[in-house]
């Protein structure tokens, strides 16, 4: 018999075990996802969620994760993670948990519902997939290595944000995004309570840059590893590729870090990124910037997830990155699913 039920702190290390044998891909790429020692601290990113456990003869088996927006008219539901121990896999268990997700979104009246799957891991997929959910958007996940210091030349004033810059750095922000799905003006007030509630980011680390004064770019500079560590369990081929290609090379210069199998991966992430189209340089400066403090502390990876139109990914390819996807999955609930054609990617989502 199942029996789902709210989380309580001690199913904490249950669900944690369980996660480290649900790696996510398929039998040519996989990861896990080590989130440490508190499985709740990712929702605590958010003001609204909740944690479902299934459980079978008292027994913890698997949970779904997820957090309440609020758009501008109706609020929406995030489905942060679904997972479910494998020996209990097609038992529909995971449909059963999905279905409270669906429920609880009804009950708010919610418009819509949304999640991300990672390209490879087609079980995650073809379980949305047929549940009525519809891809939506393909979302860029990047990464670069930092296995050299750049060359800083220009003249462009980087630097941490202060307090008199952040109404400029808001505004700035506001505009770049304007129109984009999921985004919601800041405000002042709205921009440091954000910063400074997600774990590893901060207006500590907030980076602009100056023209003559101005603020022509910016971006968070965020250390997820506070919240997550990821390891490959099977490396992309792709990958793979690139790594014998870079070990000829590696004997005449330096050249990027390719993660292996089994080796655990501390990244960091560009977030929150504007810049005056004008300006592109002064965004490729900021990358530099946070290229140095990864290369200075001895951190190999760091990048960003964005949207495939976004100017950005312009400048972040000249890093030569390694590519991933992650695919967005929406479901109307109480009323219709949103034009993704544009979308701000929310920082917190990407702790999947």
């Amino acid at each position: 018999m199942l029996n789902i039920r709210p989380f309580r702190e001690e199913d904490n290390d249950t669900l944690l075990d369980i996660e480290k044998l649900c790696p996510q891909g398929n039998e040519e790429c996989a990861m896990i996802i080590d989130k440490g020692p508190d499985i709740t601290a990712r929702y605590e990113l958010f003001d609204n969620w909740e944690i479902r456990v299934a459980e079978k003869n008292a027994a913890a088996v698997g949970w779904i994760g997820w957090s309440i927006k609020q758009g501008l008219d109706e609020p929406y539901l995030y489905i942060a993670e679904v997972m479910v121990h494998p020996d209990h896999k097609d038992q529909g268990i995971e449909v059963e948990l999905i279905r409270e997700a669906e429920k609880a979104a009804a009950k708010i009246n919610a418009s819509y519902i949304y999640c991300y799957a990672y390209e490879p891991n087609e079980e995650f997929i073809d379980l949305f997939e047929n549940l009525g959910y519809m891809r939506e958007k393909n979302i860029q996940v990047i990464s670069i290595s930092a296995h050299q210091n750049e060359k800083m030349e220009s003249g462009y004033e980087i630097e941490r944000i202060n307090p008199d810059d952040i109404h400029e750095t808001i505004k700035l922000i506001n505009s770049y995004y304007h129109g984009n799905a999921q985004f919601y003006p800041f405000t002042t007030e709205s921009f440091r309570n954000y910063t400074e509630r997600i774990l590893g980011y901060g207006l500590e680390n907030f980076i602009v840059a100056k023209w003559k004064g101005h603020i022509v770019a910016c971006a968070g500079f965020w250390d997820t590893s506070v919240l997550m560590e990821v390891t490959y369990t099977k490396e992309p081929m792709m990958w793979k590729l690139m790594a014998n290609a870079y070990g000829i090379l590696r004997h005449f210069t330096r050249v990027p870090d390719i993660p292996s199998e089994g080796e655990v991966c501390k990244m960091h992430s560009i977030v929150d990124f504007a810049f005056e189209q004008e300006h592109s340089p002064a965004m490729e400066e900021i990358i530099d910037y946070c290229n140095n403090l990864m290369f200075e502390t001895n951190c190999k990876f760091f990048g960003a997830c964005t949207d495939p139109d976004d100017p950005v990914l312009g400048v972040l390819n000249k890093f030569k990155p390694m590519h991933e996807n992650l695919y967005l999955y929406a479901k109307p609930i109480s009323g219709k699913v949103p034009d993704f054609s544009r979308i701000y990617v929310d920082c917190r989502d990407t702790i999947l």
